[in-house]
């Protein structure tokens, strides 16, 4: 067996620099998407495109795309032009392309570059970034009704999914709640609301997945789900972050009264397949 000792100047070598660089754009601003860069580069790898734009070995703007078996999930952080010519990614599933920027002239290049790709429907959306503290956390009075879920939740869980319209099997539902950390609320033996921690850093845990089925909405359960989800989160010291579409006046509701404060307004790019 031949051992062999090496560096971390041997292994990354000029490339050291921009490691440390990707470090510190996270470090100074752990909020998407910056979360998602470290955690994709670091988690992700396999399913992950990143194109930079340095000046003097520093990071100052970049294309994230992450590839699942469904969607594309894509991030433009300080549009470049000369970058979005090099945006590619098959047009065979849905992409959501998150754009850190209101100026519309830059909005209406990134929407014509999808078209060039070969998307042929684009829907643009409007989501709210919120975040919740340790400090600002107000737990929902029923909280403790919200279970975490497990393998021994498969079943029930394909079946909500497959109520939100998402058709999934075993091995998948078996991948999904091994990656990702779910809590639910079960009634009658029937999982009726979720909500999930899909990305888990030191500083920030990524909140999503909330859902109820539409005849038990109006109870409490998404926020119950939401708390105990939302606990996890902040009892390590992380922030709870998670996204929400500005015209979801009761989620939002729901998230304000959780703790959840706004920070920011993003635009989505919803780019369909032909």
């Amino acid at each position: 067996m031949s051992i062999r000792i090496i560096s971390l100047d041997e292994i990354f070598g000029e490339y050291r620099g921009l490691i440390k660089s990707l470090s510190d754009l996270y470090d100074k601003d752990p909020l998407p998407p910056h979360c998602y860069l470290v955690y994709d580069l670091f988690h992700e790898i396999d399913n992950t495109d990143l194109v930079l734009k340095l000046s003097e070995g520093e990071i100052v703007s970049y294309v994230l795309v992450w590839r699942s078996p469904r969607v594309y999930g894509v991030h433009i952080w300080r549009f470049d032009k000369d970058l979005l010519s090099k945006i590619y990614f098959p047009p065979d599933r849905r992409a959501f392309v998150h754009v850190y920027d209101e100026d519309e002239k830059i909005i209406s290049l990134i929407e014509e570059r999808l078209r060039e790709i070969g998307f042929s429907n684009i829907e643009r959306r409007e989501y709210y970034d919120m975040t919740c503290g340790e400090k600002d956390f107000s737990p929902s009075n029923n909280e403790s009704i919200a279970v975490r879920l497990d393998v021994e939740h498969i079943d029930v869980f394909i079946d909500l999914m497959r109520s939100m319209g998402r058709e999934i099997d075993y091995e998948e539902a078996f991948e999904i709640l091994r990656k990702r950390r779910y809590y639910g609320v079960i009634i009658d033996d029937k999982l009726v609301s979720i909500a999930s921690r899909y990305l888990t850093l030191d500083k920030i845990h990524m909140i999503g997945d909330v859902y109820t089925r539409p005849e038990y909405r109006g109870r409490g359960y998404a926020k119950a789900a939401t708390s105990a989800i939302t606990r996890e989160a902040v009892s390590t010291g992380a922030l709870a972050a998670l996204h929400v579409e500005t015209s979801n006046e009761p989620a939002l509701r729901v998230y304000k009264r959780i703790g959840y404060k706004i920070v920011r307004r993003n635009y989505w790019l919803i780019a369909y397949p032909q």
